[in-house]
């Protein structure tokens, strides 16, 4: 299709909310820093390619309140107080900061909302200007689209156009063009994938992509690049949908975490699984004594790690069950009204449905994988027996070796004592009765070789006799009288 051919449109304009993580799960102060120094990066890539009405650079004065000032659960976080701000870029009892670049103009606002940094950015040109060429959207989202997407981000494009200018041209069609000026894509790619909706009796399409905001341990973890397009029919239309933008924040921060954490969830629950493989092929390998003793060492604390993971998950179900509720707040209080009064229907409404199932996707998870606590206690538990039973067995082994070197050592004494004190005699009697017979002289060497033979022999006989007294004292086992007495 070609642009020439396309309607122009009146007021075209640029709803923008940039969603970031202030803190995440018990988040260290540097990683605090890192994220504001990210969010601070964020703002100063849009804020250098805007101008006051004077041409003055928005980067030069587009500044955070300082980190001690932000103490606050939520509240804006633009510092008002620079004196560097021109006067017409401030508005009484506003804590946003208004731009001016050419023809376009520009509202900026930057809010703490609990855990989350929130951009909010408007850019139009006003129906003063007269009506606008479809390629108007890709000056106004200029450095919007490429900016680095952490938990979310949201672009609608708007416009008035009577529906009697674009009979021969779809609805569709020309939302695809809007879009594909904004964010570059071919218009005939992103026709089809756009999703058909209508609010306040104006077409709405949304285009949702998919983004790769982080990895987990090697797995991605997805979050939402939202873009729409709505074609309002006549000015009253706009304005009575300009109040759904103010709702549509809030609404959009609890789209964009729900879908965020629960990829999150999916990047945890493939973590949880391949521990929850490890652990039953551990156990395996337990029961047939085939032992990764390095593994078995890791036991206690891969089994803290895998506690930590289930709880990540259940905060991920908590997470998107309080946004979930909130979420429907949004879509209730669109509904009830005075000035809008209608009920959402399509992409927006069914989100419900696909957050529930997602809550109870996580809930089977953590109830398929809880038992692998159970798993780690029970192999801990028996490692810990083994390793008992197995010390017991050494203890036992070393005590029978005292014991027996004990035995040897009584005996080798008694032995030596015995052949110290029976040498003279047995030689002497040895001398005197069987071999020299003649008291009157010395004993021969015959005898003493003799005497010092049988002094062996009766030295090991006694030896031995004692040291088997000595064993069998020492283990025989406890009679239960003095067991008893010993226990009283």
């Amino acid at each position: 299709m070609i642009t020439s051919q396309l309607p122009k449109l009146l007021c075209p304009t640029l709803h923008f909310y940039h969603y970031v993580l202030r803190n995440g799960l018990n988040d260290s102060d540097e990683q605090l820093k890192a994220r504001r120094d990210y969010f601070t990066k964020n703002l100063y890539e849009i804020t250098s390619h805007l101008t006051s009405k004077k041409g003055e650079n928005a980067g030069g004065f587009v500044r955070l309140i300082s980190p001690e000032q932000d103490w606050s659960p939520s509240g804006s976080l633009l510092d008002l107080t620079l004196e560097a701000i021109p006067d017409d870029c401030k508005r009484t009892n506003s804590d946003r900061l208004y731009l001016q670049t050419g023809t376009s103009t520009s509202r900026i606002g930057v809010w703490r909302l609990n855990d989350t940094y929130l951009l909010r950015f408007t850019r139009y040109i006003s129906s003063a200007e007269g009506q606008q060429s479809l390629k108007t959207f890709g000056d106004l989202g200029d450095h919007l689209c490429n900016l680095p997407i952490e938990l979310g981000q949201t672009a609608i494009l708007a416009g008035i156009i009577p529906q009697n200018e674009y009979q021969d041209n779809p609805s569709i069609d020309i939302a695809a063009e809007c879009l594909s000026q904004y964010c570059g894509e071919d218009p005939k790619l992103i026709s089809p994938r756009l999703i058909d909706t209508n609010f306040l009796g104006s077409p709405f399409y949304l285009y949702p992509k998919s983004v790769k905001a982080k990895t987990l341990n090697d797995f991605p973890v997805q979050s939402t690049h939202l873009m729409g397009v709505i074609l309002y029919p006549n000015v009253e239309a706009e304005k009575k949908a300009n109040k759904f933008y103010n709702v549509l924040q809030d609404m959009l921060l609890s789209y964009h975490k729900i879908d965020f954490f629960y990829s999150q969830s999916l990047a945890l629950k493939k973590l949880v699984g391949q521990q929850y493989k490890e652990i039953e092929q551990l156990t395996e390998d337990y029961a047939n004594t085939n032992w990764n003793k390095e593994s078995l060492k890791k036991l206690p604390h891969d089994s803290l790690e895998y506690y930590k993971k289930l709880s990540f998950l259940s905060d991920q179900k908590e997470t998107i069950r309080v946004n979930l509720h909130n979420y429907r707040g949004c879509l209730k209080q669109i509904e009830e009204d005075k000035d809008i009064g209608e009920k959402l229907e399509g992409f927006l409404a069914n989100f419900v449905n696909d957050a529930e199932h997602y809550l109870e996707q996580i809930q089977t998870t953590i109830g398929f994988m809880s038992p692998g606590l159970k798993l780690y206690d029970k192999l801990m538990l028996s490692v810990q027996t083994q390793v008992s039973i197995d010390d017991e067995r050494i203890q036992k082994k070393q005590s029978d070796q005292q014991q027996k070197l004990g035995q040897l050592l009584t005996g080798s004494c008694a032995a030596i004592a015995v052949g110290q004190i029976l040498t003279p005699a047995i030689t002497l009697s040895v001398s005197q009765y069987y071999i020299d017979k003649d008291p009157s002289q010395p004993p021969s060497v015959t005898s003493l070789w003799v005497g010092g033979f049988l002094t062996i022999i009766l030295s090991l006989l006694s030896g031995w006799v004692v040291s088997q007294l000595v064993y069998r004292w020492f283990t025989q086992p406890e009679s239960d009288e003095t067991t008893q007495r010993r226990s009283g």
